[in-house]
C-alpha cells in the first residue's frame, strides 16, 4: 500500500470522528444507543472493507452479475416481508438491519462495469438493456416507497455513459424520453412525497407539516452565524425541534454548531477526500477498474451534495444520509466498503 494512500484513510477517520461527536450531539437525549451502534457499524465495515481490498477490483467486477442478481433479490425480499409502519426497507437477522437498496447502490455500478464495458454505443437501441437493468431496480426501491435511495441509482449509469463517451445524438432520444416520464412519474408518487416538492417551491404551503423539517433546518443552519452556538448548544437540535437530526438531517446540526467555519472545513475535508479518491481512480492502469472506482467516486459525491443542498432548501427532501455523518449502518458500511476498493491495485 503507497503511503499517499493513507492520506485517505486520514480523510476518512476525520470526518467520521467529527461526525460521531455531531451525532452525540445530535442524539444527545439517547446518546448511547446510537454511538455504540454507529461505532460497532464503523468496525464492522472496516473488516468487511479489508476483505473487499484483499480480493481487489478485477475479481470484484467478474462477480457484476451474482452481485446485481443478489441484490436484486433482497430488493424482492424486503418488499414480501411485512412492513414496518408503511414502509418495506429494511431486512432484520437477528439485530442487524440490512437496508437492501445501500446494497444496490454498490451493486449496479460493479455490474454496468463487468458487462457493459466493452460495449460500444453506436446505437440508441444499445442503450436498452442497461438502462432496463437500471430501472428494474430502481422501481423496486421506488416501491418502499425509498425516493432517494431509487434517484440515487441514476448518477451510476449516467457517469458509466459519459465515461464510455457516448455520442450524444444515439442517447438524445433517452434523454427525451426520461423528461417525458418527469410528470408522468411526479403522479405516481406518494402524498407526502409531492408534499416534499411542493414546500421545497413554497415551504409556507404546509408550516407545520411537510414544510415543517425544511424551514427548521434552515433556520438551524442560518443560526449558526460565522463561528455557530457550540458544541452541544444548538437549541434546533437540543431541543428536538429539527426532525431526523440523527439521520438525513444532521448537516444543520453540525452547522448550528459550529457555524459557516465549521462547515468550511467539513467541506473542505470532503473535497480533499474525493479529489484523492478520483487521484487514485485515474491512475488505475486497468481501464475497468478505473472506471469502477470514478462510478463509485460519483455516487458518493452526488449523496454529499444531495443530502447537504436538501437539508439548506436547494433541493428537494429525498431522504438520503450524509455519509459518515449520519446514523445508519447499511449506508456507512457501503461506503466504507467503496472506499476500500481504492486501496488495491489490482
Amino acid at each position: 500500500m503507497n503511503k499517499r494512500f493513507d492520506i485517505l484513510i486520514c480523510y476518512v477517520l476525520i470526518i467520521f470522528l467529527i461526525g460521531i461527536m455531531n451525532l452525540y450531539s445530535a442524539s444527545y437525549n439517547f446518546a448511547g444507543s446510537y454511538i455504540m451502534r454507529q461505532s460497532i457499524w464503523f468496525l464492522a465495515s472496516l473488516f468487511v472493507g479489508f476483505g473487499v481490498s484483499f480480493i481487489g477490483t478485477r475479481r470484484i467486477l467478474n462477480l457484476g452479475l451474482i452481485f446485481y442478481v443478489i441484490s436484486l433479490l433482497l430488493l424482492i425480499l424486503v418488499l414480501i416481508l411485512p412492513a414496518e409502519g408503511s414502509t418495506h426497507r429494511w431486512i432484520k437477522f437477528g439485530f442487524i438491519n440490512i437496508q437492501p437498496s445501500e446494497v444496490m447502490k454498490f451493486s449496479l455500478p460493479i455490474f454496468l462495469v463487468s458487462v457493459f464495458y466493452y460495449s460500444n454505443f453506436e446505437s440508441s437501441f444499445s442503450f436498452i438493456m442497461p438502462l432496463l437493468f437500471t430501472f428494474l431496480a430502481a422501481i423496486l426501491i421506488a416501491k418502499e416507497p425509498d425516493l432517494g435511495g431509487s434517484l440515487m441509482l441514476f448518477p451510476s449509469v449516467i457517469a458509466f455513459f459519459m465515461l464510455k463517451k457516448v455520442k450524444l445524438r444515439k442517447a438524445l432520444p433517452w434523454i427525451i424520453a426520461g423528461l417525458i416520464m418527469v410528470p408522468i412519474l411526479y403522479f405516481n408518487l406518494k402524498p407526502y412525497q409531492k408534499s416534499r416538492i411542493l414546500t421545497f417551491v413554497n415551504p409556507d404551503l404546509d408550516p407545520l407539516g411537510a414544510g415543517y423539517t425544511l424551514m427548521q433546518s434552515k433556520i438551524a443552519v442560518g443560526s449558526g452565524g460565522i463561528v455557530g452556538k457550540g458544541w452541544l448548544k444548538g437549541a434546533q437540535g437540543q431541543l428536538r425541534f429539527l426532525p431526523e437530526s440523527h439521520t438525513d438531517f444532521v448537516f444543520p446540526v453540525f452547522a448550528e454548531e459550529w457555524g459557516f467555519l465549521g462547515v468550511i472545513v467539513l467541506l473542505g475535508l470532503y473535497l480533499l477526500m474525493l479529489r484523492r479518491m478520483h487521484s487514485i481512480a485515474s491512475r488505475r492502469k486497468d481501464g475497468a477498474s478505473g472506471m469502477l472506482l470514478n462510478l463509485f467516486l460519483v455516487t458518493i459525491s452526488v449523496q454529499i451534495i444531495v443530502n447537504i443542498c436538501m437539508t439548506i432548501g436547494v433541493l428537494p427532501i429525498v431522504g438520503l444520509p450524509l455519509p459518515f455523518f449520519s446514523y445508519g449502518g447499511s449506508d456507512l458500511m457501503v461506503t466504507v466498503v467503496m472506499i476500500a476498493l481504492f486501496f488495491r491495485d489490482k
